[in-house]
């Protein structure tokens, strides 16, 4: 008796129920897929993590299906879990949300609750949209990195430089100076905020111009503290 029991309560999950809860899994992790492309800026972006939030909602709801109201088979999955290690850093701390995300889904997808999560991942994902878009906790834009190399005769103040300065910048403020090689050459640093009309690949090249002036590099400082050279 207890074994016809087991066997059937093994028997309670159709083929349809798996099929379904699949299909819909992958659905909400395309969406979720397609969120992560909006959010995440290029430079972070991986195809791998996309894959594999499409990979996790899936999984998940078939773990959902398995385990059921199954006590002894939710012991067992988390035995036979525990000998997984995930070694692989994430890139970005805003890919492990999607990956919750992701799994949220294939949860909500697994125990039937299909309306409620899709809503439920609906709502976050385009929240999620609209906190990239609003510019949230993002620094101010404006300010970007001028480095160059000058003779070490040269006063700190930037002769050399000056006018091309005060042609394309509103500011500008030395921030570090240091000696580079044997010729006595100086390394000055400035941090600078350009005019709204200012072309920075042109003010780049403009130093560059300069006989004087050697390794000129326009860095920009963007939204997610990345740096790029312009020139």
């Amino acid at each position: 008796m207890p074994l016809s029991t087991s066997l059937n309560d093994l028997m309670t999950i159709s083929w349809q129920t798996v099929l379904i809860g699949s299909t819909i899994s992958l659905g909400l992790g395309l969406f979720i897929a397609l969120m992560y492309r909006l959010v995440t800026p290029s430079v972070n972006y991986s195809v791998a993590i996309q894959q594999t939030l499409l990979y996790i909602a899936m999984i998940a709801s078939l773990v959902m299906l398995i385990i059921s109201n199954q006590l002894a088979r939710a012991f067992t999955l988390v035995g036979a879990l525990s000998v997984i290690r995930f070694r692989t850093p994430v890139k970005d701390t805003r890919d492990a949300s999607f990956v919750f995300l992701a799994l949220a889904a294939g949860m909500g997808s697994g125990v039937g609750l299909y309306v409620e999560t899709a809503i439920g991942i609906g709502f976050i994902g385009l929240a999620m949209v609209a906190i990239r878009l609003s510019g949230i906790g993002m620094r101010a834009k404006g300010e970007v990195l001028v480095k160059f190399t000058i003779p070490g005769g040269e006063d700190d103040d930037g002769i050399a430089h000056r006018e091309v300065f005060e042609r394309f910048l509103k500011d500008h403020r030395l921030i570090n100076t240091r000696s580079i090689g044997d010729r006595g050459r100086l390394e000055l640093t400035f941090l600078v905020k350009p005019l709204r009309s200012a072309d920075l690949v042109r003010f780049s090249r403009t130093l560059s111009s300069i006989p004087t002036l050697d390794r000129v590099a326009v860095i920009v400082c963007d939204d997610e503290g990345l740096t790029q050279n312009v020139f």
